[in-house]
């Protein structure tokens, strides 16, 4: 029973935790208020709604710390979140009380980052910040969350949105011309390579993780295929691993970190001898750097090739480049999609360079066209494109959405199938669409308009 009592001037309230125990509030100017603020804390204790003032005085640096120390979610996305928190979150929010971040001063914050981010990147900084608020809402740290709801509406100027989709993506035929840019700048594996990600939809993540044992090669023509089971990553924190029955450190070493050799790597990680036996089910910590973890999403996928990609990997597996990948960089090592990645190879490619003579250090440079349309296009652009074509060439969605690695919800998600005879369809399609690239036939007349759009 919440009891009232003077100290000083003012009045203060004692009332009662779920716990049993009494807390209280001072400050109050007259004993009614302070008896009607100690009730209504025990009215929702009773309702079981209630949450303690003390608490929303945890600092959000706090908060965080124990926030990431029971995520469960993949290695990746630790990482992307950490990243997102240092950079940007934890040096506008770290000395903060969680009661004090208010829709105010969240809005203030907000603004500044769209001055100084573009949208994608402020997206997913909002995206992690909503996702610590709310779980301190379930927590009863706060009341709500303070992070204005995205459907409610807010007094400001209206900010017009643009109806024209302005994202970049490449025709069959600017493909061929990025393809051979990539060949002209690097050789034939690059010029595979490109050719690879725009004709089976492949993340970037899933390209830099493809085994040579997972490309299906024997058969002839659309009976080749290749099998999407990993993706590689570089990450800066450690990741881990369940031991299946009959596992050693260097098969998981090979199968994991695409190095047999890196196994005493993994060894020392776990402080276990070199040869030690290994039991069914015991975890491992694998070392920090290029790893291969399962697709985003789950989306393990078998894709057929058209017959003009499986004579390309064909090619590119019998160079030999890597003992384990497909795909590695120009020095032999796991591909990595950094600032390198976009300065020496991607950004030349699309943009064109000029002729350079040998230098100390580096190699002459040939002279390579810009690809008209394609200046802003980033990797993921190709996935988009692949995604258009096969729109475009009406393929039945439940294949199309199949092929992309994605799954369809609803009643349309648990009936439709994907056959056989469909995923025949989508490489014909696309073997069409290769073949009328090199002939240079007119495109439809949207992919034009689409290309001067960009």
């Amino acid at each position: 029973m919440a009891y009232a009592e003077k100290r000083g001037k003012t009045w203060r309230v004692r009332y009662q935790l779920p716990s049993g125990e009494y807390a209280s509030e001072s400050g109050f100017e007259t004993k009614q208020d302070a008896l009607d603020y100690g009730r209504a804390q025990e009215t929702d204790v009773k309702r079981k709604v209630f949450v303690n003032p003390s608490d929303g005085r945890k600092l959000f640096g706090e908060w965080v710390t124990e926030w990431l120390e029971v995520m469960d979610v993949a290695e990746m996305s630790v990482q992307t979140y950490r990243s997102r928190l240092r950079a940007v979150i934890l040096p506008q929010w770290e000395h903060t009380p969680l009661g004090d971040i208010t829709s105010m001063s969240y809005k203030r914050w907000q603004l500044q980052l769209v001055r100084q981010h573009k949208p994608n990147y402020v997206r997913g900084i909002e995206g992690v910040m909503r996702m610590i608020l709310d779980d301190a809402a379930e927590e009863k740290l706060i009341q709500r969350n303070p992070m204005p709801v995205g459907s409610k509406r807010r007094r400001g100027r209206h900010v017009a949105v643009d109806a024209e989709d302005d994202y970049v993506w490449a025709t069959p035929r600017q493909v061929l011309q990025v393809a051979e840019n990539a060949r002209d700048l690097r050789g034939p594996q690059w010029y595979a390579m490109i050719l690879t990600v725009a004709y089976t939809g492949l993340r970037m993540g899933e390209v830099a993780g493809l085994r040579r044992d997972q490309v299906r090669l024997l058969a002839l023509e659309y009976g080749r295929s290749l099998r999407v089971q990993w993706q590689g990553q570089w990450l800066t924190e450690p990741a881990s691993h369940v031991v299946v029955k009959g596992e050693t450190l260097e098969s998981i070493a090979d199968q994991r970190l695409a190095d047999v050799q890196r196994a005493t790597e993994i060894a020392k990680a776990n402080d276990l001898d070199s040869g030690r036996r290994l039991r069914a089910g015991q975890r491992l910590t694998l070392p920090k750097g290029f790893t291969l973890t399962p697709p985003k999403y789950s989306s393990y996928r078998t894709l057929i090739l058209p017959p003009f990609i499986g004579d390309l990997l064909s090619e590119v597996l019998a160079a030999e480049a890597h003992d384990t990948l497909v795909f590695p960089s120009q020095r032999g090592r796991p591909l990595r999609v950094d600032d390198q990645f976009y300065g020496r190879f991607w950004t030349p490619i699309l943009a064109g360079q000029k002729a350079e003579p040998a230098r100390r250090g580096r190699r002459a440079q040939s002279a390579l066209p810009a690809v008209d349309g394609l200046a802003e296009m980033v990797p993921h652009g190709l996935r988009h494109g692949h995604k258009v074509w096969l729109d475009e060439q009406g393929h039945p969605r439940v294949a199309v959405e199949e092929r992309m690695g994605h799954k369809l919800q609803g009643v349309e998600g648990t009936y439709s199938h994907t056959s056989p005879e469909m995923e025949l369809g989508i490489a014909r399609g696309l073997q069409e669409a290769w073949e009328k690239s090199l002939r240079g036939e007119e495109e439809p007349q949207q992919w034009e308009g689409r290309r001067r759009s960009s």
